[in-house]
């Protein structure tokens, strides 16, 4: 018990982020910036989505901005058109 680690939960959220960013590739998952990147959740919080590695994604600010609450569907079906 005399190696533990303790993180603020601010330093964990920031660790947990960026193990996501490096996940990714440090690249935006919807248009392959790696400018201004942010974090994304790919199921909305507001649509039932969690906080969880497996729903969320590296994104640009600008992808993350436009995408909003859609789906991820909807929001790579409207950058087509």
């Amino acid at each position: 018990m005399h190696d533990l680690l303790c993180f603020r939960s601010s330093d964990a959220k920031r660790l947990f982020r960026e193990n996501i960013k490096a996940r990714d590739g440090y690249m935006c998952v919807y248009c392959g910036s790696s400018e201004n990147l942010t974090v994304d959740h790919i199921r909305p919080k507001s649509k039932g989505g969690g906080d969880t590695a497996d729903n969320l994604v590296t994104a640009c600010r600008p992808c993350n901005q436009a995408k909003g609450s859609m789906h991820v569907d909807v929001f790579m079906q409207s950058q087509i058109a």
